[in-house]
């Protein structure tokens, strides 16, 4: 699975289920809003970056990682922004991407 279009930067994909969001995350307006965020470690990220996250009631959470261009980070891009109707990207499963004639393959 893959996505597609341009980041919104709504900063859906920093936050947990339970609402803590990542030690890295500005909040610049409404989180989910377009351009509501910007990643203070941007150009630094990389997949398995050690993070921080902050829960809501101020604690620290640790054993945390950014998932930058992974498998996980489109999991979590999927629940928290485009199932939310906040993310701008957009889901292209497989079979999108391949055509009709592809997916038909003749059995020897």
């Amino acid at each position: 699975m893959m996505l597609t279009g341009k980041c919104n930067q709504c900063g859906a994909c920093c936050f947990t289920k339970s609402g803590a969001v990542c030690e890295n995350l500005e909040i610049l307006t409404r989180e989910g809003s377009p351009n509501a965020t910007r990643c203070r470690v941007y150009s630094e990220r990389y997949d398995g970056l050690p993070i921080r996250m902050i829960a809501k009631d101020g604690r620290i959470l640790r054993g945390y990682y950014c998932a930058k261009n992974s498998p996980a980070e489109v999991s979590v891009i999927i629940e928290m922004g485009i199932k939310n109707g906040v993310c701008s990207l957009t889901r292209v499963d497989y079979v999108d991407r391949v055509g009709p004639k592809q997916r038909k393959r003749k059995k020897t």
